[in-house]
């Protein structure tokens, strides 16, 4: 899908070595992020590749979440991991401390989560008189890793 602007526009001629001079270079460092730029006939086109500026826009930079996983001693499972039900699940019995001592997890990484996860869609739309029943916790939609 393309987004665009299309104006009628008049050059004065005192920049007009100016603007042929930096035309091109501009066009190019507009392309490159998924801007298209076109004058032709007085008339100045601007256009967005939406698919070419996403991939510009949202980069995927910066730290990836961890996933926490079962551990056994010292080995890690990874075909099993926690998800917000077994969170608010291990919540009704114990305290938090317990939970990262568990869980193997650092308090305060715990504890920033934890707050995503009662602002999840997910913690609001729980029976707050059935969280000690693992299987309707898991049932819920938005059930994800913690």
């Amino acid at each position: 899908m393309e987004n665009f602007l299309h104006y009628t526009i008049t050059e004065k001629e005192f920049y007009k070595q100016q603007n042929s001079q930096n035309y091109e270079q501009v066009k190019k460092l507009l392309e490159e992020v998924g801007v298209m730029l076109h004058v032709e006939n007085g008339e100045l086109t601007l256009s967005v590749v939406q698919e070419h500026y996403n991939i510009v826009k949202k980069r995927n930079a910066g730290r990836h979440r961890n996933i926490l996983f079962h551990q056994e001693g010292d080995q890690k499972d990874y075909t099993k991991r926690y998800d917000y039900a077994d969170i608010v699940f291990m919540m009704q019995t114990m305290t938090d401390k317990e939970i990262c001592e568990s869980t193997g997890i650092p308090q305060a990484t715990f504890y920033r989560h934890k707050k995503i996860m009662k602002e999840s869609k997910y913690y609001k739309s729980l029976n707050m008189n059935r969280l000690k029943d693992l299987e309707y916790l898991q049932s819920v939609n938005g059930n994800v890793p913690f």
